[in-house]
Formats: structure tokens, C-alpha cells, sequence
């Protein structure tokens, strides 16, 4: 279909459980050498906790959707470089939290990538577009995941305003049963890169 990144909820747990289960989508992605990178997401702060799943699993996307401070994000990462190298990090801004620039510029300076969200998240709530502009006025495009109520009718819309890196999408892609919808994600990857559209890297899936 054409995504890029296949997101796994690892919320509050980083259990044998889950982690058994990202090590299927690992093998699936490695074993078929198909091109989607996936994508650890979790709120779990424990340093050790998390290089272990990282580890073991083999992943090398992370997505810390919880708050951390600079420097216990900063004692993260260099853990991260020591025993998974190679590790790209996508940390949580809540534009509606107003973050600083002095803020974001420190994140910035650790981390590969912002994911601008709710930070609840999963809310199927679109961003408020003037703590979105503001936001985006201290972070650079490129460095950008969007998230936030984005779905197959609006997303186009969303690319073109915002130019974001990628765009993260899942309440929207869900059908009743609670399952991504094929329907729905067709739809999605088709808003996001039309058919003989120019590459671009706006693209992601959890």
C-alpha cells in the first residue's frame, strides 16, 4: 500500500508477552525484506527497560510518547548509543502544551524526529491548528511526524498545509472491529501519494 512504518503499542508494557510479538513483525519485515521500518511506541521510563526491548527485538525506531525531561532523555539516548546503535527516536510535543522554543530546540538536539500529537493520544482529534502553526514555527518540516485526528478525507489537506516529514494515522484506520481497515488504509496511502505523485517522505501507519 505503500506505508513506510508499521507502529507497535507497547503503552505500559514492555513485557515477554509484547515483546514476542515485535519480534514477529521483525522477522516478517526482515524475512520477506520488505522496505517498512517498525516502530516500538511506548510511555515505559525505564532506561534499561527500554534498551532491553530495543535488544532484543532488533527494531531501531522508537517513539517515546510520555514526558521526559531533557536530561533524563539525554541519559537515555547515550544508553541507547552504547548497546543499540543505530537507534532513531521520535519523541512526543504537544503543541496545545505550548511547548517553549528553548524546549524544543533542546529535544531537537537529541532526538531524530518530533511526533506533534495529543498526548493522550488516539483521540481522533485534529490539532489545534494555531498550536500547531506556532509549533511549527520552532521546529523545521523535515523533522516532522504529524499525528492527531488525520484520516483518508483530510490528510491531503494536512500534507500540503503543514509539509510534515510523515503523517501518523490509526483511530481513523480502524474498522467496528477494532482491526485496521484495508478499505481505509488503500484510501489513506492513496490520499497521501496519489498515483504517480513524486516520492515524498509523508508517510506512517500504527
Amino acid at each position: 500500500m505503500g506505508f513506510d512504518y508499521a507502529g507497535i503499542h507497547a503503552i505500559a508494557s514492555l513485557d515477554d508477552r509484547i515483546l514476542s510479538t515485535v519480534r514477529s513483525l521483525a522477522d516478517v519485515v526482515e524475512g520477506e525484506a520488505l522496505t517498512i521500518e517498525p516502530v516500538l511506541l511506548t510511555k515505559v521510563d525505564t532506561v534499561a527497560t527500554v534498551a532491553r526491548a530495543l535488544r532484543e527485538t532488533g527494531v531501531r525506531w522508537l517513539q517515546l510518547h510520555r514526558t521526559w525531561s531533557v536530561d533524563g532523555l539525554d541519559v537515555l539516548l547515550t544508553a541507547l548509543r552504547t548497546e543499540v546503535p543505530n537507534t532513531r527516536v521520535i519523541m512526543l510535543v504537544d503543541p496545545e502544551e505550548g511547548p517553549s522554543r528553548e524546549l524544543v530546540t533542546e529535544i531537537l538536539d537529541l532526538v531524530d524526529f518530533v511526533i506533534l500529537d495529543h498526548r493522550q493520544g488516539g483521540t481522533g482529534r485534529l490539532l489545534d491548528s494555531y498550536a500547531l502553526h506556532r509549533t511549527l514555527d520552532v521546529i523545521p518540516s523535515n523533522r516532522v511526524f504529524l499525528a492527531g485526528g488525520i484520516a483518508p478525507d483530510n490528510v491531503a489537506s494536512l500534507v500540503s498545509s503543514y509539509r510534515p516529514y510523515a503523517v501518523d494515522a490509526q483511530s481513523s484506520l480502524l474498522g467496528p472491529d477494532g482491526d485496521h481497515d484495508v478499505n481505509r488504509l488503500v484510501a489513506f496511502a492513496a490520499a497521501v501519494r496519489p498515483p504517480g505523485a513524486e516520492g515524498g517522505a509523508l508517510r506512517a501507519v500504527r
